[in-house]
């Protein structure tokens, strides 16, 4: 939230800057995320009145003008703008001014005019983007005025990350003065009425008393009537007769403005300013667009009822969009049906415009969840549904009323002559906490003098009494946050300050942690990935409709969100693939080749009330420049990773099966099963290219995923040292020609069978296929290494194990090619 500093001190007695202020207020309340100097780079330019005007004489564009920039001084200054003419006020940037387009100004001669000033441009001055012409002030602004003053930029602004638990007080001005003058411990001005309206200030302000029982209301001009009291707990509106529609004033348009919220008309703005005072949301009707009109307003009480919508009603909103609404969405409707969405934006036919006369004004409260989820539903974000979804204060109705109905008075020449209805379905009551005053040292750490608990409880509004060492305290309705003792305590100590509470260290009996041994293995999988050369990705674990389709899975496989936060999060992911091939899409931009990894997990549909969670470790790889080796490269970089985790060669098979990758985004040729002890682990294989496609990659992907429950059966973090061999090797070749459908983990496995534990590897290192083969024939061309434990291997032992070997491979219809 935008938060004036200006603003602030119309509250508060600041005495320290900006800066001192940010640090203040992010170490007691609430991060200042930015601090925004308005004004910047405007220094050196002053109102001007033009004083005359002549043409160049040496240049028909152009134009010689003298300016008066105060009591004294008049400068000449040769200017091109068509729009320039004499008794305007102007922006002029003196000798000497560096201004925000870059220029530096100095005296100089054009076309033989010497000229001592500029008169500027919107964008001369980084205030807008025309350049056409030059800006025009308003004629009462005094000679010699600096920008800043003139265009209301002499203020600094700050941005707030106020957090859920404080929205309830602090989304406006008001809420934060409250906590700044509770920090610098200075006087607190607060403008609202008090809360009750039987205040006689208040009276004053609306000019009679409210009228209101349980759900109806009802003044001389308005039967108002809540249909659902769980929807709306309170409804206040007045009308406001005879008033003029017409530009609000500078200081107005700059307040809101400066918070980031554009200036419309006196009357939206009067809604815009008590919003951003109190954090009460605000809107104002036209009154005869209701059927009422000035003549018969006290013979015609228009109807205003605050119901559910019926299915089907559509509204035209404010933004010009025609919603269709349903039973669950709560509007403000007249005889005739909506004329706004409840808390979210108002409808057209309703609207304020320059011909309206006489208005009324609400101020509302409704329930946070309601409006949330017709907001989302919508897709309809506003200033006033995002503090309604927070859950605001009913008791803050009243005065906001008053105060608009104050404004409205004295910019609009509005008259307020009638009731305010006011329906306030079950008061809200002050919540009531008592505890030992001893619990604060206990909480804290450190005593806190009873004097500055006092100080500090009563400068956050805090009603508080300290009987026989026991706190009695009434909680502010706004600090809907406050429900226990510890909110208190907790209250106590950040105004305090954290940072005066000594670090000590806690004396605690020290035991040590039970690993959880899924976490083990994923911080082993991250370290050995990354050792690999992976980088690591986060992504959502939301998929869209489109996701789906484009993987070719079923969307009624999928767990589907009642309340999605978009259309690209509507699904609960069953694959991690498809953010890995955005990552993909969006890397390939900047480099030719990368690995990715993630650990995440996918959610199943089950027969129990919650889905079936598992945990996915899952991996892609990129290559443009790669052809037929990017899977071989990954699955030699998955037996890396799975004989680190302690499953070794001889019993991890990546085992090439079209039936058990079943799922349609694989490349049936080029996947396969990783398979342990006779147990699927994972599965890993190249991606269709009509699949990658659909996620704009045109390049081979290859993909990973390993099932953490699986692999967890095998893992273990105990390591086992082997000596190294100091008996050499012996290694041979061998070419043996298979049947094409012969695959080579069972090659690999009669070979170790036959060889038993002499054979220590069986490396491939050629396929061939040729006519001379014969057709359906192929020819495998592999390595094995002989080595014994205890001895020198002699010739004649290699070569009976060898000729083993052939005799067993000739067994699954291995023929040796000599």
């Amino acid at each position: 939230m935008k938060i004036s500093y200006n603003w602030l001190k119309e509250y508060v007695d600041i005495n320290i800057s900006p800066e001192d202020l940010a640090e203040k207020l992010t170490m007691h309340s609430f991060e200042v995320e930015n601090i925004i100097y308005q004004g910047e780079g405007l220094d050196g330019v002053v109102v001007g009145e033009i004083l005359e005007k002549e043409k160049h004489p040496d240049a028909d564009k152009l134009s010689v003008v003298k300016v008066k920039i105060s009591e004294d001084e008049i400068l000449e200054i040769v200017c091109g703008a068509p729009n320039i003419d004499i008794g305007q006020k102007v922006l002029v940037a003196i000798l000497g001014a560096e201004i925000p387009c870059g220029l530096k100004i100095e005296k100089r001669k054009v076309r033989g005019v010497e000229s001592c000033g500029m008169v500027c441009a919107e964008d001369e001055l980084g205030l807008g983007e025309n350049h056409d012409k030059i800006m025009v002030l308003d004629e009462s602004l005094k000679v010699g005025t600096s920008a800043q003053e003139a265009l209301g930029l002499d203020d600094v602004i700050f941005e707030i990350d106020i957090l859920p638990n404080r929205a309830h007080d602090c989304l406006s001005h008001i809420g934060v003065a409250r906590e700044v003058a509770a920090i610098l411990g200075c006087h607190y001005e607060e403008e609202r009425q008090s809360n009750s309206v039987e205040n006689s200030s208040m009276r004053e302000v609306t000019g009679l008393p409210y009228s209101a029982t349980a759900s109806f209301a009802m003044t001389d001009t308005l039967n108002i009537k809540i249909e659902d009291e769980n929807l709306c707990k309170r409804y206040s509106a007045a009308v406001v007769k005879n008033i003029e529609v017409k530009n609000s004033p500078a200081w107005l348009k700059n307040k809101l403005e400066n918070c980031g919220v554009r200036s419309i008309n006196n009357i939206v703005d009067i809604t815009n300013f008590v919003m951003l005072s109190y954090g009460q949301p605000m809107h104002a009707f036209d009154a005869d667009k209701l059927g009422m009109n000035q003549e018969n307003l006290k013979a015609q009480a228009k109807k205003i009822i605050i119901r559910r919508a019926k299915k089907g009603e559509e509204i035209l909103a404010l933004d010009e969009e025609t919603y269709e609404l349903n039973e669950n969405d709560l509007v403000i409707a007249d005889e005739s049906g909506p004329i706004a969405i409840a808390g979210v934006i108002g409808g057209m036919d309703t609207a304020v415009d320059e011909n309206t006369k006489n208005i009324i004004f609400e101020a509302a409260n409704f329930d946070c969840t309601n409006i949330r989820r017709t907001a989302q539903r919508l897709k309809l974000s506003s200033e006033s549904s995002y503090r309604f979804e927070r859950e605001i204060d009913p008791e803050m109705t009243m005065p906001a009323m008053a105060k608009a109905n104050e404004m409205a008075k004295d910019l609009a020449g509005g008259k307020i002559e009638e009731n305010i209805a006011d329906i306030y379905v079950s008061p809200v009551q002050k919540k009531k906490i008592e505890f030992e005053f001893k619990r604060i040292k206990s909480l804290l750490g450190i005593k806190v003098a009873e004097k500055e608990v006092m100080r500090i409880l009563k400068a956050l509004d805090f009603e508080v009494t300290i009987e026989n060492k026991i706190i009695k305290i009434k909680v502010p309705t706004y600090r809907i946050d406050i429900e226990r003792a510890n909110d208190i305590i907790e209250e106590i100590g950040r105004i305090y300050g954290y940072k005066n509470i000594p670090e000590v260290a806690s004396i605690v009996e020290m035991k040590s942690t039970t690993d959880d041994k899924i976490l083990l293995l994923e911080k082993d999988l991250r370290i050995i990935s990354e050792g690999l050369g992976f980088c690591e990705t986060y992504n959502y674990s939301f998929v869209s409709e489109k996701d789906i389709n484009n993987l070719g899975l079923k969307i009624e496989d999928h767990l589907e969100l009642q309340n999605p936060l978009s259309e690209e999060h509507k699904f609960m992911r069953m694959s991690v693939l498809p953010y890995l091939l955005k990552n993909v899409e969006k890397n390939l931009k900047y480099k030719d080749s990368f690995s990715l990894f993630e650990l995440g997990r996918v959610y199943l549909k089950s027969d129990n009330k919650l889905p079936d969670e598992k945990r996915i470790f899952a991996g892609v790889v990129a290559n443009k420049n790669a052809k037929d080796t990017l899977f071989y490269e990954l699955k030699g970089w998955m037996e890396i990773l799975l004989s680190k985790l302690g499953l070794t060669d001889t019993e991890c098979l990546v085992r090439h099966s079209v039936s058990s990758v079943s799922e349609p985004f694989w490349h049936k040729g080029r996947s396969a099963e990783i398979v342990y002890k006779n147990k699927t682990i994972g599965k890993i294989g190249e991606i269709h290219p009509n699949v990658s496609s659909t996620f704009g990659i045109e390049t081979r992907v290859s993909y990973f995923e390993i099932y953490e429950e699986n692999l967890l059966e095998f893992y273990s973090k105990e390591k086992h040292f082997q000596k190294i061999n100091k008996f050499p090797a012996v290694e041979l070749d061998l070419s043996v020609v298979f049947d094409e459908d012969v695959k080579w983990d069972d090659v690999k496995k009669v070979v170790f069978t036959a060889g038993g534990k002499l054979v220590k590897s069986v490396e491939p290192f050629d396929i061939y296929r040729g006519k001379e083969l014969g057709d359906g024939k192929k020819s495998i061309a592999f390595r094995i290494s002989y080595q014994a434990e205890d001895r020198t291997l002699k010739d004649e032992e290699v070569g009976d194990v060898q000729n083993k070997v052939v005799e067993r491979l000739g067994e699954i219809g291995g023929e040796v090619r000599r």
